[in-house]
């Protein structure tokens, strides 16, 4: 299956929405020896599509183990509102 191509606005605007940091283990990219990833929450092999509010970052540790699992969706809305929430105050 060949990646689906994400521009490089969106693929700007998911690292800064997530504060360049893991959407699973809010490890930031200074931290991480790889270059975070852009994923699908949602995977495209479930239904998911490449629309910019189904793409959010991971690590290659975490991106990996999700793979092509549901269990993402939970945790990276959690970790959005977090993020977002924390930044506020």
């Amino acid at each position: 299956m060949t990646r689906p191509y994400i521009s490089v606005e969106i693929d700007r605007r998911v690292r800064t929405a997530a504060q360049n940091r893991c959407g699973y283990c809010l490890s930031p990219q200074r931290l991480v020896m790889a270059r975070l990833e852009i994923e699908h929450i949602i995977p495209i092999s479930k239904g998911g599509s490449n629309d910019e509010s189904n793409l959010w970052l991971a690590c290659p540790l975490c991106n990996g183990y999700k793979s092509d699992k549901m269990t993402g969706l939970l945790i990276s809305f959690y970790n959005h509102f977090l993020i977002h929430y924390c930044h506020q105050n």
